[in-house]
Parts: structure tokens; sequence; C-alpha cells
């Protein structure tokens, strides 16, 4: 009977861990919505945003006007709005509560330009006059319209993007995009380009890709993701199979970030094998090397460059490369571009990824925030929790008790079939004298 009883245990146990391990992240994955996930996706990320910076509740002020101070000298106003939308976090509760009350009483524009407009009065007047005045912030009220955390986006977030001479923030690298000849405009989604965007919308032609092509042939592997993401980009301009409009911005964002070398090792691999996937290099060595054959005017030789993307890429695996950069396109449309470029730099995977665009969609520019305070930390606040509800509490409680009768019955089997040697009696009486 015991050894029945034990070897059903043996048997039960991993079928209830498994299946209460199961419910647990099914649960989590069918039955959280897309609102219950963005809802508490804010949530965790406004509880993060509350435990940044100094714990003294008298050096929160001090510390959060020094970060944006650092942030406008570096002309990153992506980041500059980030935390002044954060600012009901980052400064404790009294100065919080202050921001959110004058807010409240605003009646102009959304939530998040009402809270701008209110986080601005705890800045010094120069700071804040600066912030006003300057022509890459976007006003309350004017250019896309910014939604309260949590809420879906109405339109596209305009570029706000740093001036081109400053160094060592990858911009530096956005500008020739913008001076190549005859280059497409790709239009986003909102159907409107903000003057700033247009320096990362800008693919090129094909003339360029054909020089871009020829280097890469000749064994300049150096911009390999930007040549393979330029061509399958450029591809879409002239047919529909190619790349969708909506992920032409992603292009072209990803291109600086590689140049700037913003991008992770490990990104970088990811994106590297989702476009080697897309265009094979044995195809396309082939048929770029058929197309630089012979002598040919500038014209015709885009042309061939043109059509040999058009016959090497392979269609079926484009989707996948796709779909990571619509995820980028709507990083930038919650944001915008510079600021994707600060929140690609510490993505590594297609998970990551996925963290970043639900966390935009939840705080949109309050991201920017978490990735310059915690690196690669702050896309944990997407994380899904598991649900404890009844059901999960009775499978646990179901595997515990399993698990005492398991060691009850081990204990009752050696009991049971392990039998100590008895103790050898002691000799009776008393020894004689031998004397």
């Amino acid at each position: 009977m015991l050894a029945v009883m034990f070897n059903s245990l043996l048997i039960l146990m991993p079928v209830i861990g498994a299946r209460a391990v199961a419910n647990a992240y099914d649960d989590r994955g069918m039955s959280e919505s897309a609102a219950d996930a963005l809802r508490l996706a804010t949530g965790r990320m406004l509880s993060d945003l509350a435990q940044t910076g100094p714990r003294d509740e008298d050096r929160k002020l001090p510390y959060w006007q020094d970060r944006i101070a650092a942030e406008l000298a570096g002309h990153d106003m992506a980041a500059v709005r980030g935390y002044l939308l954060a600012a009901p976090e980052m400064l404790g509760r009294e100065a919080g509560e202050q921001i959110r009350l004058r807010a409240e009483a605003d009646r102009g524009g959304t939530m998040d330009e009402r809270l701008t407009r209110a986080a601005l009065h705890k800045l010094p007047e120069p700071i804040a006059l600066r912030i006003e005045t300057t022509g890459r912030f976007r006003p309350p009220g004017g250019g896309a319209a910014a939604s309260a955390p949590g809420e879906p986006a109405d339109s596209d977030a305009e570029a706000g993007l740093p001036s081109p001479e400053t160094a060592g923030t990858g911009e530096e690298d956005a500008a020739p995009l913008a001076a190549e000849p005859d280059a497409p405009q790709v239009i986003a989604a909102g159907g409107m380009i903000a003057e700033q965007e247009r320096r990362f919308q800008l693919l090129g032609s094909f003339a360029d890709l054909a020089n871009q092509s020829q280097r890469w042939l000749d064994g300049d592997r150096s911009d390999e993701l930007v040549v393979k993401l330029t061509g399958l980009g450029l591809v879409q301009i002239d047919h529909s199979d190619g790349l969708s409009e909506s992920a032409a911005l992603a292009v072209s964002i990803l291109k600086s970030a590689q140049r700037s070398q913003r991008l992770t090792p490990a990104f970088t691999d990811y994106l590297t094998a989702r476009a080697d996937a897309a265009l094979p290099d044995e195809a396309l060595i082939e048929a770029l090397t058929e197309a630089f054959s012979g002598l040919a005017t500038s014209e015709q030789r885009a042309e061939r460059v043109r059509a040999a993307y058009v016959e090497t890429t392979q269609h079926a695996r484009l989707d996948e490369l796709e779909a990571d950069l619509q995820q980028i396109q709507r990083i930038a449309m919650r944001t915008s571009p510079n600021g994707t470029l600060t929140i690609l730099s510490v993505v590594e995977d297609g998970a990551d990824l996925r963290r970043a665009r639900l966390l935009t969609e939840a705080g949109g520019e309050r991201l920017i925030v978490l990735v310059r305070e915690r690196g690669r930390d702050a896309l944990r606040a997407a994380d899904a929790s598991i649900s404890w509800n009844r059901n999960m509490v009775l499978e646990i409680m179901t595997l515990t008790a399993a698990g005492m009768l398991l060691f009850w019955l081990m204990l009752s089997v050696v009991r049971t079939y392990i039998r100590l040697p008895k103790p050898k009696p002691e000799p009776q009486g008393t020894v004689p004298d031998a004397s």
C-alpha cells in the first residue's frame, strides 16, 4: 500500500506542478487584455519613477532640476520632456501634489501638456524660459497631442532632435542622411512630417544604395546591416511587396543608431540575423555581382541594383523583420526619433523591444527618464506579474500537501523496511574474583 501511494505521488506531483505553472502564465497572457497590460505597466512605471533619485525629500527637487539642466545642455529635448512629465513622481509627495493640482486647474490641452506646463514652474526661470523658447521643444497645445499615461497614441510624435553639432549623441551621423541627393520622402502613418523627422526618414536613392552595395561587395562589411536595411526600405517605395510605409521611419532610425554605435552588440546581432534571413548573403552577392558586371550609366546601374534587391528579397522571412520595425515605429510615434535612439541603446532582443513598446504606450517619454536613470533595468517595469487567483492558490496548496504526504511516506518506508540491528544483551551476574 505504501509503495502504491508513493509511486502515485511521484506521478501526480509533477502533473500538479506543471498545471500550476501553466495556469499562472497562461492566465497572465489570456485573461489580461491589452488595456489591463497597459494599466499594469503604467502603474509599475510610475512606481519606479517615484523611487528614482535621492530618497531625501529635500534633495529631490535640486536633483530633478540638475538632470533637466544637463539634458538641456546636451540638446536632448526628448529627455527634457520626459523629466517634466515625470515630475509628479520624482519630486516627492508634497511637490508632486502641487504639480497635479496645478495641472488639474489648467483647462487647456491634454493631461500631459498640463503636467508639462505645471512642472515648468518648479524650474529656475532662465531654464524654464529656455525650454519654452527653444525651437526643438514641443509647446503645450502645439504639434502632436500628448496623451495621458496608459492611453493609446492619437498621432505621430514630433522628432525633438538635438542640434547636429552635438557630439557623442549620434545625431552627427543623421545629417548625412538629409544631404543625400534625390532622397525619397517616406510619409509616416500620420501623413505629416515634422522638419526634424525628415532627417531620419530619408533613406536615400537607389544610386546611393548602389554605391553602398559596391563597397559592401568589395569587402567593406562595417555597414552590412545599414546596406540591407536601406535596400529593404527602398524596395517598398516602388513595390508593395516590400516593407510597409510604417516601417520606413524605423529603418532610417536604425541606420542612424547603427552608424552612431547606439545599438547594443546583442541587438545588432539580432537585427543582422533578421536582415540576413530576408536578404541572404549568397543570393544577394550573386545578384549584385551580375548587376555590376559590364559598363553602365549611373541610372542603369541603379536600376540593376534595384532589381537585384527585389529578386533576392525573401518575402516569407520579411514579416519577422517588419514586425520588429513596426515596434520601433510605434516607439517613435509615442516619443521621438531621438528618444527612440535612447531607448534602443538598452534593447538586446525582440522581447526587450516589445517591453519598450509597451512602456512607451504606457508612459510615453517617461520611459526615457527610466532609461537614463536605470539603464536596461528600466524595461523590467513591463514584465507581467502572476495573477494569484483562487485556482492558483488551491493548486499551490495541493502541491504543498502532496509534498508533505510524500515526505511522510518516505519516513514510513524507511521505518518499515530498514530496521536497525538489535543491541546485544549485556551479560548478567557478577564476574568471579580472580584471587
